[in-house]
């Protein structure tokens, strides 16, 4: 399996480190080869015009139909191409073949069964252990307790989502290679690359097309590339015109207000004019998208397109994504997204899952006609497709290798933004019954359940960081721990946490380990994002309006506004955590029992600063060495902290747990380790009350 975790000595990490030579650098400048590009003004499909010198850019440039050049013989058939023999031309065949169904290939991963199994067990048996141990004898703190039990139960559902996707390994089949060590197709597909632009500059789509029209192609396959232009700008149009009659420049579509994805309906624009229709689609016909900012390896069609052959039932393959503006050591926001594109992809592909995720991926026309087109009922358009063709029976392939980079948004507006952007089209889906995956017929209760876990792990993260943030101020400044500590929770908590870390932190590499930190990082930080997503989406809904999609910023056109509305929430907490802890250790120090619930406290309020630390000194000082630095040592904060509060567990003895219930439910005396109370009994005794 591929990754781009690998660091170059200059401290570089993604596929360009790794690839230098697969991606030049594209001039800037120049006027390309001079020909002129397909350009259709004002026709009807099939129809070809030039494009006049000084035409207005709210004109309208339509993609020729696909067979355009043959209309009325091929209207209403349904072409299948098979495997081209000697001497005999692909274009020509029309003739049908049996129908290939797709059979998905994986191998069970006995590691993964293991891990998933005992950590289920494990669940159980500490479950049991708070439920009778732990719970009864807080007296009037139950319901604090049983609270934060069923928070762990919440939390619980998402870490067994996840581990569902270690269970088995997807296998893939080898590749067919000519004389030229090119993988053998057995279709002459003809390859539709569509990129979605708006305000991007032309030096960012530049460096996309040129990749994309310099990627190599199986022999036999065709290939043209359109620049969706919702921007209609003239600069690009006149840039297309020179690029040479594999380039099309599409646009002069009219947006409707407040328009909901404006991406998809730019798709929508080219493909529906390619794809009338009155005319079948043949499969051999593949749609392949780039964001503007998405620059291809040059293997990266050889590497996609030979999975279609697998099936003729096959609608989708999808590849990761990689940055080349992102330093893997100090990615506190999960740009990487190393868990997902390494361990939960593969294992949406060997449980027949679609997870579309927007660029780098092929789709058969045929395929997304049968879907709908492209979903233009919520903002997260791709997730949408994959569930829609998966309702209409399609099927996808993943490819585990990197074979595009792009631009990570690195400003703090434009990350939050950008996740919010993604919250807000889950729960757009989720609150919409007529396409809520709970409800939809056409899917299995087991895709159902996968299609909302998304929105339920934003959920459950929006209800737990808060709450497990908050507890260990209460008992530092209260005296309050919603637990009876004793010999069973220590026994149990040592079981559950251990089998967690190991199931949440599998790793097939070592350098894997900090990415799936960070992923634990940004899930802390974007708490509020999530809240502030769902509701949205739950006003606009009562009150009929609209969210309309704003993309995230790239190159020269970045957001430039202040960060102060992202961070204030992480200040607020730093400024509450790091007050809690500098007073809970001088308590200790000043003589507070040590081996009780105010040192765990402690430790577990460091372990929770470490988040709103990081994104404070992001803010401040941006990327660079010093915040490598600082996430490596925050990093190993993290997991001593967590291990040194459950090994304390240990060093609780039971019979301290027997003093007055007063202010701590039976855990202990408030005055003991509440620094208000503590401070107000000898306030009391001062004065004389």
């Amino acid at each position: 399996m591929s990754s781009h975790s690998e660091a170059d000595p200059t401290g570089q990490t993604g596929a360009i480190a790794r690839y230098p030579s697969k991606f030049p650098s594209y001039p800037i400048e120049g006027t390309g080869t001079g020909l002129k590009a397909p350009l259709v003004t004002n026709t009807v499909p099939g129809e070809k015009a030039e494009t006049p010198e000084g035409a207005s850019p709210s004109e309208k440039y339509k993609a020729p139909a696909f067979n355009t050049d043959d209309l009325e013989s091929q209207k209403h058939l349904q072409p299948q191409y098979y495997p081209q023999g000697p001497g005999q031309n692909p274009q020509q065949i029309f003739y049908e073949r049996p129908f290939k169904p797709f059979k998905r290939q994986r191998a069970v991963h006995w590691y993964g069964w293991f891990i998933v199994v005992a950590w289920v067990c494990s669940f159980f048996f500490y479950m049991g252990i708070r439920i009778v141990h732990t719970i009864g004898p807080l007296g009037p703190y139950i319901p604090y307790g049983i609270v934060l039990l069923l928070v762990e139960i919440l939390g619980a559902t998402t870490v067994i989502s996840y581990g569902m996707n270690l269970l088995y390994l997807p296998l893939t089949e080898k590749f067919r290679m000519d004389e030229d060590g090119l993988p053998v197709v057995d279709m002459p597909y003809h390859v539709r690359v569509l990129v979605p632009c708006y305000k991007e500059d032309i030096d960012i789509l530049r460096r996309t097309l040129t990749a994309a029209h310099e990627a190599d192609l199986p022999k036999g396959c065709q290939r043209t590339i359109y620049l969706c232009d919702d921007g209609k700008d003239p600069e690009k149009r006149k840039w297309i015109a020179s690029m040479g009659p594999d380039f099309v420049y599409v646009s002069g579509r009219k947006r409707p207000p407040g328009e909901m994805n404006g991406k998809s309906g730019n798709l929508n624009n080219c493909l529906q004019q390619l794809y009338p229709d009155e005319y079948d689609i043949p499969l051999n016909e593949v749609a392949c998208v780039f964001d503007a900012d998405q620059t291809a390896l040059k293997e990266f069609f050889v590497k996609t397109l030979p999975l279609f052959d697998a099936g003729d039932d096959v609608g989708m393959v999808l590849s990761p994504q990689c940055f080349h503006n992102l330093n893997l050591h100090e990615d506190i926001f999960n740009h990487s997204n190393i868990h997902f594109w390494e361990y939960m992809q593969p294992g949406y592909d060997t449980l027949g899952f679609i997870s579309c995720t927007g660029t780098n991926f092929l789709v058969r026309c045929k395929a997304v006609r049968e879907a709908g087109w492209s979903p233009q009922y919520t903002m997260t358009e791709d997730f949408a497709l994959g569930m829609e063709m998966k309702k209409a029976q399609w099927h996808c392939r993943y490819v585990q290798a990197y074979l595009a980079i792009g631009e990570a948004p690195d400003q703090i507006r434009n990350c939050f933004q950008q996740r919010s952007r993604w919250t807000k089209g889950h729960f757009q889906i989720m609150f919409n019954p007529k396409v809520s995956p709970l409800f939809q017929q056409e899917l299995s209760m087991g895709m159902r359940l996968m299609y909302s876990t998304g929105v339920w792990s934003y959920m459950v993260a929006a209800i737990s960081t808060p709450f497990y943030t908050i507890i260990p101020l209460v008992t530092i400044w209260i005296g309050v721990f919603p637990i009876i500590i004793n010999f069973w929770l220590a026994l149990g908590l040592t079981i559950y946490a251990t089998f967690t870390q190991l199931l949440l932190y599998y790793v097939r590499t070592p350098r894997h380990l900090e990415s799936l930190w960070f992923a634990n990082i940004a899930n802390q930080l974007l708490w509020w994002s999530y809240v502030k997503a769902c509701w949205r989406t739950i006003i606009t809904k009562i009150m009929g309006s609209t969210i309309t999609f704003k993309a995230t910023a790239k190159g020269g056109s970045k957001m430039k506004d202040s960060a102060l509305r992202d961070i204030w929430l992480a200040c607020v907490a730093f400024i509450l955590l790091a007050v809690s802890i500098a007073i809970g250790i001088w308590e200790l120090i000043d003589g507070a029992q040590i081996f009780s619930p105010l040192l765990i406290s402690v430790l577990w309020a460091t372990y929770n600063i470490i988040a709103p630390y990081l994104l404070i000194h992001y803010a401040l000082f941006g990327k660079g060495i010093f915040l490598h630095l600082m996430c490596r040592i925050c990093m190993l904060i993290t997991f001593g902290a967590g291990a040194a509060a459950v090994g304390l567990m240990w060093a609780v003895k039971e019979n301290d747990y027997r003093h007055a219930r007063e202010f701590s439910g039976g855990a202990y005396q408030s005055h003991e380790i509440g620094v208000l109370f503590r401070h107000l009994k000898s306030a009391a005794r001062s004065t004389g009350f």
